[in-house]
């Protein structure tokens, strides 16, 4: 190898040597003046809850089915044709109008005769007693003057009734809910003739469990749901207990309780299907948290709190489960910054930043 190629081996190796000086030092080796800079703190996006004493309810839920307060079917009280039909199905009634007629002219012709007979009698029963007195006529003639007037009286009675019952008349306010004869139909006595709902008023009838009847009371109060028709539900009406059953079912081994309700505003109607809530128990001022806030750790329950920035695990002490919410018997208190969401990605210690801030 000659001396020119030596030379050129030697300029080579010291060209890479500086290179690889110059990377060095562009690349952040450490060095005595060039300290090494610390990695970034993770912090986690969680969603807060003020934790506050609160009055919950614990209530369960049943089927039932509305019935009118009054179900009427009202029937003929004497025979004839049917003269006069006023109002029409589906007509709001007050109580004492008149709905339908039944042969009133031939009533009305009795009462007329009656009374005329009435009259009769009784001026002749008048007359009788003068004479009597006078000693012109005998006491028995007044006496049979005096039952004469009674038997007429009495007729005249009965020929009012009969008129007042040939109108059928509505013993509620309530709805026309059915006619059930026409318009000169004859009907005898005891025929149906129509339907009167009144409906300002229903119960709910409810099949309620034998785990669930101890928890009722005659004078309870529950509320009462429209079963949701495409997806929707009706508002809650409130009602309250007003019978409890005392024997079960025997084929259901269920107890039937009657719920009365408002329906001034007739938002229900007799036959739908409710669902109706009832309270089992009351909490008062209780700390309660959503149930999804809790964590297991190792069978232990616990919740994250949010405390100057950081995740603090609180072990906490379970008390009962209504809904959603779970009553904290222990290990929380009122003003504390609960974490309800982003709890599972956290341990105690981490940083964590509320949603938004």
């Amino acid at each position: 190898m000659t001396s020119v190629h030596v030379r050129l081996i030697q300029i080579t190796c010291l060209a890479l040597m500086a290179a690889l000086t110059l990377v060095g030092c562009g690349n952040g080796e450490k060095t005595e003046d060039q300290p090494l800079s610390s990695p970034r703190e993770k912090v986690t996006n969680v969603a807060l809850s003020t934790v506050i004493r609160q009055d919950i309810q614990e209530t369960f839920t049943l089927p039932g089915t509305l019935e009118a307060w009054e179900d009427l079917t009202l029937a003929a009280e004497m025979a004839g044709p049917v003269r006069w039909i006023g109002p029409k199905e589906g007509d709001r009634l007050k109580k004492g109008d008149a709905i339908l007629r039944i042969d009133p002219e031939r009533r009305e012709a009795e009462l007329t005769r009656d009374q005329i007979e009435f009259e009769l009698q009784q001026k002749h029963l008048e007359r009788r007693r003068v004479l009597v007195e006078r000693g012109l006529v005998s006491q028995q003639e007044y006496e049979d003057a005096r039952k004469t007037f009674e038997q007429a009286q009495a007729r005249l009675h009965l020929s009012k009734v009969a008129l007042d019952k040939s109108t059928l008349r509505s013993p509620v306010d309530g709805v026309l809910d059915r006619l059930l004869v026409d318009r000169g139909e004859y009907v005898s006595e005891g025929d149906a003739a129509v339907v009167v709902m009144q409906v300002d008023r229903l119960r709910a009838l409810v099949d309620v469990p034998e785990k669930e009847i101890l928890d009722l009371a005659v004078g309870g109060k529950a509320l009462i749901f429209a079963a949701p028709v495409r997806g929707e539900g009706g508002p809650g009406l409130a009602g309250e207990i007003i019978h409890l059953a005392y024997g079960a079912d025997p084929a259901t081994r269920t107890y039937l309780a009657k719920i009365a309700m408002d329906n001034s505003a007739e938002t229900l109607r007799p036959g739908m299907i409710v669902q109706v809530a009832f309270s089992r128990r009351e909490l008062t001022q209780v700390v309660a948290v959503p149930l999804y806030a809790l964590v297991d750790r190792d069978g232990v329950k616990v919740v994250y709190v949010e405390e100057g920035g950081k995740a603090l695990l609180r072990q906490v002490k379970v008390g009962p489960i209504i809904g959603s919410l779970a009553v904290i018997e222990e290990g929380l208190a009122p003003g504390e910054h609960l974490i309800v969401k982003g709890q599972h990605l956290v341990n105690s210690g981490a940083s964590v930043v509320e949603e938004g801030n």
